[in-house]
């Protein structure tokens, strides 16, 4: 009779189907067994449950609040002095459901290759960096950190937008994650031919068993701190996810307590050498 069955094996999935053969007689004389190896829509599969898992508790969070503090307010059970320190409270979570959803969205539309940097649109990654300063220099001043863009023009094919994206990400991040009077400082170059862009911070470092799971979608070093700055913990996911639809990668160097170091290596831009 008929069969089938996902086995598992050194890792590997596969899908068996299992078919039997009959003679002239009607009498099973073999079988024929179909072996498809599934692993990767296996593993597609399970980082699409645990994404479904973590955005909708990513989400109940926010929301939970909001529902609490406006359900105080409608019943009249808030004293007139406080309205205005819950009214901030759900303008503070708003905000923070904003700033997922739109995460949310940018990385499913990465993922399902809403984007091509198959163009023949250059980007300046030095220009690109001196937009990002621009745009975060009055978020740095609250801590007194300064920025700084170092280096010299190189140009990648892709989209710009989605090169400011990454690059205002890595910045973003090594501002909140900075000290107060600290330091930034981007460098752009190229070596053996090849662009690069180095995001350097003098913040609170990185635990060294935490960098290899600093790209993982929902992944927070430091989960308190991450929310009390506003972190979804989806920033870095998309950026490996830029740097990978550009065909380049990115390495991170860390000492917790001394800083990080984050560099983008990325190719040519079509046509030079």
């Amino acid at each position: 009779r008929r069969g089938e069955d996902i086995l598992s094996l050194n890792g590997r999935y596969y899908d068996m189907t299992a078919n039997p053969v009959y003679d002239e007689d009607g009498t099973p004389c073999g079988a024929v067994i179909l072996a498809v190896d599934i692993t990767e829509k296996e593993k597609r599969e399970k980082l699409r449950r645990e994404f479904t898992a973590n955005v909708s508790h990513e989400l109940k969070t926010p929301l939970t609040s909001i529902s609490g503090i406006s359900d105080m307010l409608m019943n009249g059970i808030v004293a007139p002095e406080d309205i205005k320190g819950f009214a901030g409270d759900i303008n503070k979570e708003s905000a923070r459901l904003i700033t997922l959803v739109n995460d949310i969205i940018k990385l499913s539309e990465l993922d399902e290759g809403a984007y091509s940097t198959e163009t023949d649109e250059k980007v300046d990654l030095l220009k690109t960096a001196a937009v990002v300063k621009e745009r975060l220099e009055a978020i740095a001043a609250k801590k007194n950190v300064k920025i700084a863009v170092t280096g010299e023009d190189a140009e990648i094919t892709g989209g710009e937008s989605l090169v400011f994206e990454m690059l205002y990400n890595l910045c973003d991040n090594a501002v909140k994650y900075n000290k107060e009077n600290g330091n930034v400082t981007v460098s752009v170059g190229t070596s053996e031919g090849a662009p690069f862009v180095t995001v350097k911070d003098t913040g609170i470092g990185i635990p060294e068993d935490a960098i290899p799971h600093l790209f993982e979608r929902f992944y927070r070093v430091d989960k308190a701190r991450s929310r009390s700055t506003g972190g979804t913990g989806l920033g870095l996911a998309i950026v490996e996810r830029i740097i990978t639809l550009h065909g380049g990668f990115i390495t991170v160097e860390s000492e917790l307590g001394h800083g990080s170091t984050f560099t983008v290596h990325l190719p040519l831009a079509d046509g030079e050498e």
